[in-house]
C-alpha cells in the first residue's frame, strides 16, 4: 500500500471513531419511555408550541466514580408561560441509588418557581414529580433537579441510564398541559410525550489513551554485478614466430661460440658438434706432419 493512501485510511478510521463516539454523546429529542402516549386523534405536529424535555447526561472520571454521588437536571425548552399542571415519571438504571436532597427525592427549580408541587418515591428506581398553579407560570430552565448514587464497580464504559417515562392509569395520567387544558394544550403535550423528549444518564470515562502511528518507508537497493570473461586464441602466428626467433639465436651461436644453444631447432647442436670435430682433427693431422 502506497504511503498517501495508508495516510488516508488511517485519517479515515480516525474520523470514524470520532464520530461513533460523538453519536454516543449527542442526544435527540423522542419519545417518551414507558407506555406508548394514546393520541385520541390528535396530531401533534399541528402543536403551536412544541417544548422539549430534557434529562442532562453527565460523564464522570473513572477514578472517581464508584460509590460518587451525580447530580442531573431535569429541563424544560421552548414553553415559557405556556404551562402548569405537569405529572412526570423519572426512572433510571437499577444499579443507580436515588439520594435525597433535603429530604426531597427531587427539587423543584427556577423554572418551576412559581408553580406548587410534589414529589415521591415511585418503586425502586424511579421517582414522580407533580406541579401546578391557577396560570400558566411555568418558565424555560432548570424544573427539577435529584441525585444519583452510582455503584461501588462502576468502571469506564459505564453508562447508566436516566428516562422520563410515561404512565397511564384509569385514575391518572401524566401531564405536562396548559391550565385550561384545551386543544393547545392537548396538542402541547401530544407534542411532548411523542415527540420532545431528551433521555439522559451518567458516562462513566475511561482513562485517556494516546495512540501513535508511525509510517516507515524501506528502500532495498540491488546490485548487478557483471562479470567479462576474456579468451585468449592461440594460433600458428605465435608458433611461427617461435620458430623463428629460435633460428635466429642458433644463427648467432654459431658465430660467436662453439657451444651448443640451449634452446633451437632439434639437430643444430650436432651439426655445430660435428663442425668442431673435424676441425680439430684436420689441425691435429697438420701439426703430425709438421
Amino acid at each position: 500500500m502506497k504511503k498517501n493512501a495508508f495516510k488516508s485510511v488511517i485519517a479515515a478510521l480516525a474520523v470514524s471513531a470520532v464520530a461513533v463516539s460523538s453519536t454516543a454523546m449527542v442526544a435527540f429529542a423522542a419519545k417518551a419511555a414507558g407506555q406508548d402516549y394514546d393520541l385520541a386523534g390528535l396530531d401533534p405536529t399541528k402543536a403551536t408550541v412544541k417544548p422539549t424535555l430534557t434529562i442532562e447526561t453527565k460523564e464522570v472520571d473513572e477514578a472517581s466514580a464508584a460509590g460518587s454521588t451525580v447530580t442531573l437536571n431535569l429541563s424544560v425548552e421552548g414553553a415559557a408561560g405556556k404551562y402548569a399542571p405537569t405529572g412526570l415519571h423519572v426512572q433510571f438504571d437499577e444499579r443507580l441509588e436515588l439520594v435525597q436532597r433535603d429530604g426531597e427525592y427531587a427539587e423543584k427549580g427556577d423554572a418551576g418557581k412559581k408553580l406548587s408541587y410534589t414529589e415521591e418515591k415511585d418503586g425502586n428506581n424511579g421517582f414522580f414529580v407533580t406541579t401546578s398553579a391557577d396560570k400558566d407560570s411555568g418558565n424555560d430552565g432548570v424544573l427539577w433537579t435529584f441525585d444519583l448514587k452510582l455503584p461501588a464497580d462502576a468502571k469506564g464504559g459505564d453508562f447508566f441510564p436516566v428516562e422520563i417515562a410515561y404512565k397511564s392509569t384509569e385514575n391518572a395520567k401524566d401531564l405536562f398541559t396548559n391550565v385550561d387544558q384545551n386543544e393547545e394544550g392537548q396538542l402541547m403535550q401530544a407534542w411532548v410525550f411523542t415527540n420532545g423528549i431528551v433521555q439522559g444518564g451518567i458516562q462513566v470515562k475511561g482513562p485517556t489513551t494516546t495512540t501513535t502511528s508511525t509510517t516507515t518507508t524501506t528502500t532495498t537497493t540491488t546490485t548487478t554485478t557483471s562479470t567479462t570473461t576474456t579468451t585468449s586464441t592461440s594460433s600458428a602466428t605465435t608458433s611461427k614466430a617461435s620458430t623463428t626467433t629460435t633460428t635466429t639465436t642458433a644463427a648467432k651461436t654459431t658465430t660467436k661460440a662453439g657451444n651448443s644453444p640451449k634452446t633451437g631447432v632439434q639437430g643444430a647442436g650436432l651439426a655445430v658438434a660435428g663442425l668442431a670435430i673435424a676441425v680439430g682433427t684436420a689441425f691435429a693431422l697438420r701439426k703430425k706432419e709438421d
